[in-house]
């Protein structure tokens, strides 16, 4: 049985555990790699951690099955804005096309929602056709046009929230 649930104080382990899991498995995915993830201290990846476990700012969520990790996502207040920035999105090989990725947006946009975040916005390389097909189906839409001289520039996508819980 799979479930999500934000991080919580204290489990800078376990954002290290499934932080360079998705670092290994996708490294062309994210602008950090696995080799200077790995050169991070103990106490940078608590600190991370523990930034996104508290507060309307940011937030990191997990998703588990049988009490493994399985997935991730944060999502960044964009500076003094009303709009997040989703961040390290991933789930594991094994357990991709069975709903993860919906349930990991689902408690994304439910904190965002409560938090007055207005719009979410996600940055894709252009070659991660299967991350933007998902973002697309979510409900996502292109910021940036496509032209053929930006062939390497990522893919900005945005989607409004439209609601602000409080």
């Amino acid at each position: 049985m799979e479930t999500v649930r934000r991080i919580r104080i204290g489990e800078g382990r376990l954002f290290k555990q499934i932080r360079l899991a998705s670092l290994r498995e996708s490294p062309s995915a994210f602008e950090a790699t696995y080799e200077s993830a790995l050169r991070r201290s103990p106490e940078s990846w608590s600190s991370q951690s523990d930034g996104t476990a508290e507060g309307s700012d940011r937030a990191t969520f997990i998703a588990f099955t049988n009490n493994s990790p399985i997935g991730i996502a944060a999502l960044y207040r964009k500076g003094e804005t009303d709009t997040g920035e989703l961040l390290q999105v991933w789930i594991s090989p094994e357990h991709r096309s069975r709903g993860v990725a919906n349930d990991l947006m689902d408690a994304v946009f439910h904190w965002a929602g409560e938090n007055c975040h207005r719009a979410v916005v996600a940055t894709v390389t252009r070659d991660n056709t299967r991350a933007l097909r998902f973002y697309q189906k979510y409900g996502f839409k292109p910021l940036n046009e496509t032209s053929p001289d930006s062939s390497d520039a990522p893919v900005v996508l945005a989607k409004d929230l439209n609601v602000c819980a409080r």
